[in-house]
């Protein structure tokens, strides 16, 4: 595991939690990758880990970043899978993996994440996702959730969580999940519905699903300052599909087939 992960600490952590984002497919509306530089920007977050990213990526397809200044090199990026730690926030500490879903090596690279989990002692693992989805902005963003025990069904009603069916291709936080339930560790993974037709980040949603997030970590959180910041965005928005008739066609839609499908009890996803 040497050559896969390289640690920079190894602090004493209290019972701690992981929370998981990803760049690449499951961050529609860049929903997982705001929330976890959200919760990096905010908390007193410390370098825990990175893992390699030599036997994850097809560089041909994810090529690095390079960067030239007046015909010189200045940096050369890889695809980064970091992971930070709290010491202590909301009585216990916690890990904070953001990442870049990998082209190669899936089972390779969530054993990489279930050594750091084991080392640790993580008690429980939430991964957050993001979805493009035939969904409004002017209703509340849709939150789904997915579990991997049935004693967490609860928990989630309790928030008012959506538990949905799905069947199809999967993405890594399903392998985290079946994972976690194969070693008895608690994981659930938390999805937000972004609007198809948004061709910037979703800020409203991201901010819904990180004050749900917030609330099942039982952490204190100061999301004023991005609550204000959803709803200008929401206001933009509003002046944007005013002014375009097409996407105004468009948002009046699903606002008809949100309200006849999506708000009657056992809608599926």
């Amino acid at each position: 595991m040497e050559e896969t992960i390289r640690f920079y600490d190894s602090p004493p952590l209290k019972e701690p939690y992981l929370v998981a984002g990803f760049y690449g497919w499951s961050d529609g509306g860049r929903v997982s990758s705001m929330t976890l530089l959200y919760l990096l920007t905010k908390l007193p977050s410390k370098l825990l880990a990175e893992i390699n990213p030599e036997p994850f990526y097809d560089f041909t397809v994810r090529r690095p970043y390079v960067s030239y200044k007046s015909g010189a090199i200045v940096s050369y990026t890889m695809p980064k899978n970091e992971f930070w730690y709290v010491e202590e926030v909301g009585g216990r500490s916690l890990v904070l993996l953001l990442g870049e879903e990998p082209n190669l090596n899936w089972l390779k690279y969530v054993n990489a994440i279930m050594y750091v989990i084991k080392k640790f002692g993580i008690k429980r693992v939430y991964t957050v996702g993001g979805l493009l989805d035939r969904i409004p902005h002017t209703v509340e963003p849709m939150i789904s959730f997915f579990i991997n025990n049935e004693n967490l069904r609860k928990e989630v009603w309790m928030l008012g969580g959506e538990l949905t069916n799905y069947e199809g291709p999967s993405s890594i936080h399903s392998l985290i999940l079946y994972a976690c339930m194969n070693e008895g560790i608690e994981a659930i993974s938390i999805w937000g519905h972004s609007p198809i037709y948004l061709p910037f980040p979703d800020v409203q949603t991201t901010y819904h699903l990180t004050k749900k997030l917030v609330e099942l970590l039982n952490i204190e959180l100061d999301l004023s300052g991005f609550e204000a910041e959803s709803k200008e965005f929401r206001a933009r928005l509003d002046i944007e599909v005013q002014s375009q008739p097409e996407l105004r066609r468009l948002v009046l839609e699903l606002e008809d087939e949100y309200y006849r499908t999506r708000r009657k009890f056992g809608y599926i996803s």
